[in-house]
């Protein structure tokens, strides 16, 4: 069942009574008003990571609007399947682009660009800005760790192939088409910050977390390390590292909830036995590398003096 037909509509609920059961349904912790009309099951919406609900308000809005509307920043972000770290999963972002645009209202924030046709694409059914015009306007509004995990993401989209390669002109592809956005806005806000994040992005992090602590390693002045380092295990078996140092022998692994707890990395298998291929797999590193492994995870990645702490613990930061 795709998003949109999650939603529950109440002009489709007129007949019997249904409209009385809808909010009878609402008080009782059943269902949730995504927007006035469009409900949804609360199991689903209590269950939904933030970028999912991003996409249902987007359907909800869609469903009910006048005429299509054109989703941009970080809904149009979270509809093309990137992360949006920390995002504000309450308000929906539109791009308006008609004659007489409506004002900015309670959950919808509507912006005013100037957008060439070009830019907008359909996405899930939805109309929105496509993926490099989306990375552009969520570089310069959002945060550089919220950037910088989506621009990674898109990256890593568009230029893995399968686990092992990474093809380098599709990213660098991606990346110019950003770039012409951000060279010919010099003075849009939040220009600095996307100058900065498209000049370090790299689609060779996986994860959220990765792409933070990446980011951090750079502006704390630690150690900077290669990301994806391939290491033969033996038995035609490579891993490949999220963080390696060679010179210090030391190699990075960020363990979020997502290796644990995420279908599309944990194929089935349960936390108990992730952990254990996990613990698996880095004795056949250290076995193969002669290299010193260290691991950390979101709690970590509470502040930057946090991590500053715990990288000069691990004698990566000076």
């Amino acid at each position: 069942m795709s998003e949109r037909d999650e939603l529950i509509l109440r002009r489709d609920a007129r007949r019997g009574g249904e409209t009385a059961g809808l909010d009878r349904a609402v008080g009782a912790g059943e269902l949730v008003r995504v927007r006035r009309g469009v409900y949804i099951a609360a199991s689903r919406w209590s269950a939904a990571r933030p970028e999912e609900r991003m996409r249902l308000r987007a359907h909800a809005l869609a469903a009910v609007a006048t005429r299509d509307p054109v989703f941009s920043h970080a809904t149009a972000a979270a509809l093309h399947g990137l992360p949006v770290h920390r995002g504000d999963d309450a308000r929906v972002h539109t791009l308006e682009v008609g004659a007489a645009p409506a004002p900015s209202r309670g959950d919808v924030l509507r912006h005013r660009h100037d957008v060439s046709a070009a830019d907008i694409t359909a996405v899930r059914s939805l109309r929105a800005t496509d993926l490099a015009r989306t990375l552009f306007d969520v570089l310069c509004a959002e945060s550089p760790e919220t950037a910088t995990s989506a621009m990674d993401a898109a990256l890593r989209s568009v230029a893995w192939r399968g686990r092992s390669v990474y093809d380098d002109d599709a990213a660098e592809a991606l990346s110019a088409a950003v770039a012409a956005h951000i060279e010919h806005a010099p003075g849009a806000r939040g220009i600095r910050r996307a100058r900065f994040v498209a000049a370090i992005a790299d689609g060779r992090a996986q994860l959220p977390g990765e792409s933070i602590s990446r980011l951090w390693m750079l502006q704390l002045g630690a150690a900077q390390p290669v990301l994806q380092h391939p290491v033969a295990m033996g038995g035609g078996r490579w891993a490949f590292l999220d963080f390696a140092w060679p010179a210090l022998r030391r190699f990075g692994e960020f363990d979020g909830d997502g290796k644990y707890l995420d279908p599309a990395i944990t194929a089935g298998r349960s936390p108990r036995d992730v952990l254990r291929d996990q613990r698996d797999r880095e004795g056949r590193i250290v076995a193969a590398t002669g290299w010193t492994p260290v691991r950390w995870g979101w709690e970590r990645l509470a502040s930057r003096p946090t991590f500053a702490a715990f990288l000069r613990a691990q004698g990566l930061m000076s």
